[in-house]
């Protein structure tokens, strides 16, 4: 018999003590490749004596044929049955375990109770157990005189609002999967993801909750070959020297890739459920000795495959199941000495890491309904320099260490490389009110980044730290009670790991003993040691749950946007007060003097006192963004530049005249620099040097500016409200000194 490893010793002892009761109903959770077999082989030898029986439930004659060699290997009488006569009880064995296939059990229980020959002292093992809800399956539980152990490695359902509690009272749960990767249990994996565009995408949801195959072939209907010929290319690109699985998508699409990796020269065969057994076997001595380097195959290699020797798995098969996803990512995830690849290559090519995470990303099972899922953004990031996948708070891709991202030169904390596309925007300014959250504050905020923020950065360094203080406060606000027990947990660890070290464990527990009460103390040296294990165990067990709820904190995602309209608020009220809001309240007049940039056709009308109606160019434009309708019910009424000089405006082409002659004067626009093509017009341009488009647009009435240049006026009006604010903006000026006052 297989000598069993440390953790899978103490799952067979938690799964003998757990199913001491006659109805017992357990379910044991241990990643792919973890040895459940091994375990459960243990557990039946312990168990088959004195006349008690077992029976094994599986659903794959190929999974069958495995166990029973296996559980032969460890000692266990066992044999196989496909079937059995209609109308007779299950068949048993004294001392042993009749292997069943669960199709057949589930037609013989639809019709009658077929475990006449089994007693409460018996035991029912379920393998992939997760199929367990299944009817068939679960009215041989329920049917079952016995106890029950299921096994599998992901006790997870498809349905959100149904779990495995209405069949099962406990779950048993082994290490996670890179617990067992750092005991070279099980390999490192690598995953690998295309560019989004060459990513097989999901289409239709079928009822069952997973993609259907039409609705697969359907969604990437406008690029067939990504499906065949893309998965080519990405194995060339990653894995041309791995013995690889891939996972396809139907019977037709297995052997279309098969037939691609041979056109290209690269041995592929084929199994699929209905391939006839010598023809499999012989694919899979083939593909063992290396003789075909690729095994193509549709849900067959996946619940109990044994293929150690595939160190490379391409997932063509977009899924919604984290079951799936996790059994077809395991079978590359045995260890491989013999290799000369020891670590697992996974092309994801549909992007269901996207989805699912990493194969090696923690999880909490449970036997209870998962609900419905939070959300949010991708648990992974893709790395553009090598296709390569990293968790998604990851500065560095894992697998090249190309970083993600640099830390902020103001105050130290590291930006995302999204993050750092606002510089566009606003310059080097974007630290300034940086939140140490990763996030460009300012931007989230809305605070405009204007010449008298940029003047007052200078002038008045307080309020870089004004800024900060508030926004560093608002993000402790809101993760109010979590914060606290964040500390309280960072000083709990911090006292247990001391408390943990070699030079003060063996004080520490003596102070234990001597503060236990006097009839629960030692009574001798004896005593001692034997409590000392079983104490500095809880201690250990302490510290790792303690971990655990820190680590989920501080991974918990703050409510971002609760953060910035607060602290946005306060920021603003800040700089009211201390007469600093002059550039950053669009709807107030300006207080300071400034070079004046007049428009053409300006007057020397005062600006009015009452400013009530007019309306930023800021507001403006967010205003012209939600006019509906095919036309705009106001009209500009006059045009107020940051002297406080008006002047009168027909209509929204007058505007926009305004604003080009300023952009001239501006010498933004010259007549060297023309036609000028800004991004958000679409494409349009605002100015030329002759009255036509070079690609032969016409202009309706071109408009003669003062500087000879033309402007195109065949722009409707709620174009022309959507854009002079931004062009504004777009050129360095600030858009709170412009004002239009409308009916």
């Amino acid at each position: 018999m297989t000598e069993l490893r440390d953790y899978q010793q103490e799952l067979l002892d938690q799964a003998t003590d757990r199913l001491v009761p006659d109805n017992a109903r357990v379910m044991l959770q241990l990643p792919t490749g973890g040895g459940k077999t091994h375990i459960a082989g243990a557990l039946l030898l312990r168990r088959l004596h004195s006349g008690r029986k077992a029976a094994w439930l599986t659903h794959r004659t190929e999974l069958a044929d495995q166990t029973r060699r296996m559980l032969t290997d460890s000692g266990v009488s066992a044999i196989s049955l496909k079937t059995w006569q209609p109308g007779d009880d299950a068949p048993s064995i004294p001392n042993g375990v009749v292997i069943l296939m669960a199709q057949t059990v589930g037609r013989r229980t639809n019709s009658m109770e077929i475990w006449g020959s089994y007693r409460s002292a018996d035991l029912l093992v379920i393998d992939e157990a997760h199929h367990a809800t299944a009817g068939g399956w679960e009215r041989a539980i329920r049917q079952w005189p016995g106890q029950v152990i299921g096994l599998t490695a992901t006790p997870w359902r498809l349905s959100k609002t149904e779990g495995f509690d209405h069949l099962f009272g406990e779950l048993i749960c082994g290490p996670q999967i890179s617990e067992l990767q750092a005991d070279s249990w099980l390999c490192q994996a690598r995953v690998h993801i295309p560019q989004p565009q060459d990513v097989i995408r999901g289409g239709a949801i079928a009822t069952a909750g997973d993609y259907s195959e039409s609705g697969i072939q359907q969604a990437n209907s406008d690029h067939p070959d990504i499906m065949t010929a893309g998965a080519l290319r990405f194995w060339q690109s990653h894995a041309a020297e791995r013995q690889t699985i891939i996972y396809a998508i139907s019977q037709d699409h297995a052997r279309n890739l098969a037939a691609v990796f041979n056109d290209a020269g690269i041995p592929a065969a084929v199994i699929l459920s209905d391939t006839p057994p010598p023809e499999r076997a012989r694919a899979i001595e083939s593909f063992s000795n290396g003789t075909v380097r690729v095994l193509v195959n549709v849900a067959v290699a996946t619940e109990g495959f044994d293929l150690p020797d595939a160190s490379c798995i391409v997932i063509t098969r977009p899924t919604m199941s984290l079951a799936l996803y996790l059994q077809m990512v395991g079978r590359g995830l045995r260890p491989k000495p013999d290799s000369k690849h020891r670590d697992c290559l996974i092309l994801d090519l549909a992007g269901n890491s996207e989805i699912h995470g990493l194969p090696q990303e923690p999880r909490q099972w449970s036997l209870q309904p998962r609900g419905n899922d939070p959300g949010g953004d991708a648990p992974v990031i893709r790395c553009e320099e090598c296709d390569g996948v990293s968790p998604a708070a990851s500065h560095f891709c894992i697998v090249c260490q190309n970083p993600f991202g640099k830390d902020c030169p103001r105050c130290g904390a590291w930006q995302s490389r999204k993050r750092w596309n606002y510089e566009t925007h606003c310059g080097q300014l974007h630290e300034l009110v940086c939140d140490l959250c990763h996030l460009d504050a300012h931007i989230q905020a809305q605070l405009p980044v204007t010449e008298e923020l940029r003047r007052l950065t200078y002038m008045e360094p307080e309020l870089d730290a004004v800024l900060r203080n508030l926004l560093e406060e608002e993000r402790r606000r809101a993760g109010g009670a979590d914060e606290a027990r964040k500390g309280e947990l960072l000083s709990l660890i911090a006292n247990r790991e001391s408390d943990l070290t070699s030079d003060s464990l063996l004080q520490t527990f003596k102070n234990h003993i001597a503060a236990l009460p006097e009839a629960s103390r030692p009574k001798s040296e004896l005593e001692e040691y034997r409590l000392f294990p079983e104490w500095e165990n809880t201690l250990r067990q302490d510290l790792a749950v303690w971990k655990d709820e820190l680590g989920g904190l501080e991974s918990r995602d703050p409510d971002r946007r609760l953060i910035y309209n607060n602290a946005r608020e306060r920021v603003l009220r800040a700089l009211d007060a201390q007469a600093w809001q002059t550039g950053l309240f669009p709807q107030t007049p300006p207080r300071r003097e400034v070079p004046v940039r007049k428009p053409v056709a300006q007057n020397s009308n005062p600006a009015p006192t009452d400013i009530s109606g007019w309306m930023s160019f800021v507001k403006l434009d967010e205003w012209g963004k939600n006019v509906p309708g095919k036309g705009i019910p106001a009209k500009p009424k006059g045009f107020r530049d940051s002297n406080g000089n008006e002047t009168s405006v027909k209509n929204w082409v007058d505007l926009l005249i305004i604003t080009a002659e300023w952009l001239i004067n501006k010498r933004e626009i010259t007549g060297d620099k023309c036609p000028v093509k800004i991004e958000f017009m679409k494409s349009r341009y605002l100015v030329h040097t002759t009255p036509n488009h070079s690609n032969g647009q016409r202009f309706i009435k071109p408009k003669l500016l003062t500087s000879g240049l033309h402007l195109e006026s065949d722009w409707p009006s709620k174009d022309i409200v959507r854009i002079c604010g931004p062009l504004l903006a777009e050129f360095g000026e600030d858009p709170a000194q412009f004002h239009v006052l409308l009916d």
